[in-house]
């Protein structure tokens, strides 16, 4: 969908049939769209696949990294390369959970994907283009590992709370483990944003 404002053509991109209601509470199963190469981590897990999971804003924008790195990595001056010298061909084959599990070793190997030539590029874009990816990536693993311990601590204070090991545990309880681990995350969003903002 497109319109004109000022002489200028203005696009829009919306999914209305498969959005989701602010006020819904958890899954409803009809969230399952998308291109699986791009699509966000969380999304990509047989639970997930199941419909078990809530599609959030954060899935989308971890979607916009793999476009990013998808044309990044597999393109030179808007060609692109020719198999053999491009990664995640087979991204676009795999089924759902095994592309996350692909996208899983991306991150954990990510200076191996570093193209060849940009060791001998002199082009200052190259290398801010580079540094940006890593820079999302690593906010996108560091925010990952904040809600996977976030997640451990609330079962593992809800368990001890269950089995009587200690005092009940409350939601304020909760609700600070939550916070003190958001706050981890926060610097390395903001030096993406301030990255982006200087270049």
């Amino acid at each position: 969908m497109w319109y004109r404002k000022n002489g200028k053509l203005i696009g829009v991109l919306n999914d209305y049939d498969v959005s989701s209601s602010a006020n819904v509470v958890g899954p409803r199963g009809n969230e399952r769209t998308g291109t699986v190469p791009f699509m966000a981590l969380d999304v990509l897990s047989a639970k997930a696949q199941r419909g078990e999971v809530k599609h959030l804003y954060r899935h989308d924008l971890e979607s916009f990294k793999w476009v990013f790195a998808w044309v990044f990595l597999r393109y030179r001056e808007a060609v692109l390369l020719p198999r053999g010298s491009r990664p995640f061909d087979e991204w676009a084959t795999l089924d759902a959970v095994a592309c996350g599990e692909k996208k899983l070793f991306f991150l954990e190997n990510a200076f191996d994907y570093q193209p060849p030539e940009l060791r001998t590029s002199e082009l200052d874009i190259d290398w801010s283009l580079w540094e940006l990816l890593v820079e999302c990536f690593e906010a996108l693993d560091t925010a990952a590992y904040n809600r996977r311990t976030r997640v451990r601590r609330i079962r593992l204070l809800q368990q001890r709370s269950m089995d009587g090991a200690g005092e009940r545990i409350n939601q304020y309880q909760i609700w600070m483990i939550c916070w003190a681990n958001s706050q981890v995350l926060w610097p390395g969003l903001s030096s993406a944003i301030v990255y982006l903002q200087c270049h």
